[in-house]
């Protein structure tokens, strides 16, 4: 073992180390605003989601699919929908995600 430096942070032998995976995608120096729900976002496959490099999920294109084909759906029978409310995010040391965003469709 060595030390090691990463990010400016320095990280002695035999530290112990944790990955938060909340962190992935809120990399300011990557992802502008990274912590503001942004629908319409430049660049929305840019994220780790789904993992990187030999480590992606395999699974990956068949939930991009799933979910393209429910917003077809959605968008078939609704021509507005509008956030009506601040987000209720899950209380997760592993992902950060939405539990509740309150929506009006019309």
């Amino acid at each position: 073992m060595v030390d090691a430096e990463i990010g400016g942070k320095k990280i002695s032998a035999g530290d112990r180390v944790a990955m938060w995976y909340l962190s992935g995608n809120r990399d300011e120096t990557a992802i502008e605003d990274a912590n503001r729900f942004i629908i319409d976002r430049a660049n929305p496959r840019k994220h780790l989601s789904f993992g990187f490099g030999i480590h992606r999920c395999i699974g990956n294109r068949l939930g991009e699919m799933q979910l393209r084909i429910i917003w077809e759906e959605i968008l078939k029978r609704f021509s507005r929908i509008e956030v009506v409310g601040e987000p209720k995010y899950l209380k997760s040391s592993f992902i950060r995600g939405i539990r509740e965003l309150p929506v009006q469709v019309s």
